[in-house]
């Protein structure tokens, strides 16, 4: 329990509860936004959403192969979700032909999903050992809760008439999960640094 308690704990399920949070918006809501917003037909907004899912799928196998490489996991993930929340806010902001829709989308896709495998690495790395399982289980606990809590807040703002706020909103819970990632690498670190002092 102390565990999962723990400061860096909390701040990587906080870390995976925000970014599910915007990924849900992003699928449950993309093609309604952009039909409001910019009277995208819904073939063109579906084609966008389908891009942005198989950019996130493809981003993933970018992912591995870059933890496989590469060591500075943190840079990776801060400029690939700094990147990817900045195509979200040009997505809800910035009128832009029809045809570049499926193409920026499909790029955030690709670096949201990018992000994920060395998002796991790290969450890893900070597991105690022989605590692993417990960890990745708490922590993932934050995806579906994501997922759960997102539709009712974001369905609000579509119905009083705020549309636009949907996707500047999916790309502030990327920047506040991003925030919450770097406070828990760093309280893992901490923690790590603190085991010889307390085991003399």
């Amino acid at each position: 329990r102390d565990l999962l308690l723990s400061r860096p704990i909390l701040l990587f399920f906080a870390f995976f509860l925000l970014s599910a949070m915007a990924g849900s918006a992003i699928q449950a809501f993309s093609i309604t936004v952009l039909g409001k917003l910019w009277g995208t037909p819904i073939a063109v907004a579906s084609l966008a959403l389908t891009g942005y899912m198989a950019g996130a799928t493809a981003g993933t196998l970018v992912g591995g192969w870059y933890v496989d490489r590469y060591q500075k996991h943190m840079a990776f993930v801060v400029v690939l979700t700094v990147f990817a929340a900045a195509l979200l806010l040009a997505l809800g902001m910035v009128p832009m032909p029809e045809v570049l829709l499926p193409i920026v989308a499909g790029i955030a896709g690709l670096a949201m999903g990018s992000s994920r495998t060395p998002r796991d690495v790290m969450l890893k790395e900070a597991s105690p050992p022989g605590q692993m399982g417990k960890v990745f289980g708490f922590v993932s606990s934050g995806l579906p809760l994501g997922g759960a809590i997102t539709p009712v807040p974001f369905g609000v703002l579509i119905d009083i008439g705020l549309a636009w706020m949907v996707l500047p909103a999916a790309a502030g819970l990327l920047l506040l999960s991003l925030l919450c990632q770097g406070g828990a690498q760093g309280a893992a670190k901490r923690a790590r640094g603190a085991l010889p002092v307390a085991a003399e």
